[in-house]
């Protein structure tokens, strides 16, 4: 006869568990202000006061031989985007939805991005407060691939990239009512940030801040190509 055995999980497992499922992409492709935070927590520490400088840099340099040439383009354009200077209030523009979006950088060509537009971006995807959420550069620089007005992006990205040319980086803001409304599973509405950690906080922002008067979704792109 079988003996049956009981099984019981400690809670300090359970909180490793949901701790390492949080963080399964974090400190593999870490965007400056990810190092900025952690270098604030363990400046105490020599031996991470060492590598920090080491993984500011990575992240721009660790695949570029294996990447293409639109993949540098982008993880370069990133590393900028994380830079760059505040925008002039008068620079912002507001459709009638409600986004608002700023051109950081005009992009080249006579072609813009518009309706059966199929286009590649880079993105880095903030809170409102401008803390940084994910981006492509964190996901091996793998643009985020869409037809415009295909659905297949969230509906402030659909809007804000009209009008973009190639090379050109821009600025939106998205009300939470045209971002994650149809959830952040995969195969949803994009760009979706790729691991646990980020998409609940995302999650938290649609569920909890939706209503909240200047809330918004705060995404940086970068068209590459567009066809």
């Amino acid at each position: 006869m079988k003996r049956k055995v009981a099984t019981t999980i400690s809670p300090g497992f359970l909180f490793l568990l949901v701790a390492g499922l949080w963080n399964q992409c974090e400190g593999w492709v870490p965007s400056r202000n990810s190092v900025q935070s952690s270098t604030k927590l363990h400046a105490h520490d020599p031996k991470r006061r060492a590598l920090f400088p080491m993984l500011l840099y990575f992240p721009a340099t660790a695949w570029a031989k294996d990447l293409g040439e639109e993949y540098r383009q982008g993880t370069a354009a990133l590393a900028n985007m994380d830079d760059a200077a505040p925008v002039p209030q008068d620079a912002y523009k507001k459709l009638p939805s409600g986004v608002v979006y700023a051109d950081l950088r005009p992009g080249s060509g006579t072609e813009t991005a518009q309706q059966g537009s199929r286009v590649n971006l880079q993105w880095v995807l903030r809170r409102s407060n401008g803390y940084f959420v994910d981006s492509s550069e964190r996901n091996d620089g793998v643009p985020f691939i869409f037809e415009v007005g295909d659905g297949k992006a969230i509906q402030g990205i659909d809007e804000g990239v009209r009008g973009m040319k190639v090379g050109g980086v821009r600025r939106i803001l998205i009300p939470p009512s045209l971002a994650y409304v149809e959830g952040l599973e995969d195969g949803k509405p994009g760009p979706l940030p790729a691991c646990f950690g980020p998409r609940q906080q995302m999650r938290r922002v649609m569920n909890v801040r939706k209503d909240v008067p200047g809330e918004y979704v705060f995404l940086e792109v970068q068209l590459t190509r567009l066809r």
